[in-house]
């Protein structure tokens, strides 16, 4: 034996034991293709549940937005779900309120080794106790018994102080004026002719 077999014949020995994704349904022929987008038109809640993988529950439903299929170089197609390629023998389509069938099973592809349906309940959920709101606080009116100041009276002010502001500007500047007058003046008289 060569030494360059040995680690690829311990390496397809390891690649087919375990249960890994045996991808049973991943590439189909066009009519099981078509059957399957039909499916995933009519029955858009998906789920994947692969068994032989040993998973332990099945994954939660989702709604298939984008359904497509992709063609490849030898002539099958794979189904495309929301931009995924799918195994169309461990996705299951929602056939009844509680009731998940085989997408890989309805298509026509016979998948072995898988649940042809699932009964999924959704889990039980206590009502939440409804909220109670608090009360509003209660409102605090306060009434003064003071007498409020009557607008005649206000005005009166102003006015007054407006008027007490204008005359004192007035005799500053009167005194300005008087204070900025030159005393030659005053000794000149212009009554005597010379």
């Amino acid at each position: 034996m060569k030494p360059w077999t040995l680690p690829i014949a311990l390496a397809a020995l390891l690649g087919t034991t375990g249960a890994a994704r045996a991808d049973q349904c991943m590439l189909v022929d066009g009519g099981t293709a078509m059957r399957a987008l039909q499916l995933l038109h009519d029955h858009p809640q998906v789920l994947t549940y692969c068994e032989p993988c040993n998973d332990r529950a099945p994954g939660d439903p989702s709604a298939a937005g984008w359904v497509s299929t992709e063609r490849d170089r030898s002539g099958s197609y794979q189904v495309v779900v929301d931009r995924r390629e799918i195994d169309l023998a461990y996705t299951y389509v929602q056939t009844g309120p509680d009731r998940f069938d085989n997408l890989g099973q309805l298509a026509g592809c016979m998948p072995a080794g898988v649940s042809t349906t699932l009964t999924i309940r959704p889990p039980l959920v206590l009502a939440p106790r409804p909220v109670v709101p608090e009360p509003p606080p209660r409102t605090t009116y306060v009434v003064s018994a003071r007498p409020s100041v009557s607008f005649l009276a206000l005005l009166g002010t102003c006015t007054a102080t407006s008027a007490a502001c204008t005359l004192g500007l007035f005799l500053l500047l009167r005194r300005r004026r008087l204070a900025m007058r030159p005393r030659a003046l005053e000794l000149l008289d212009r009554n005597r002719r010379s």
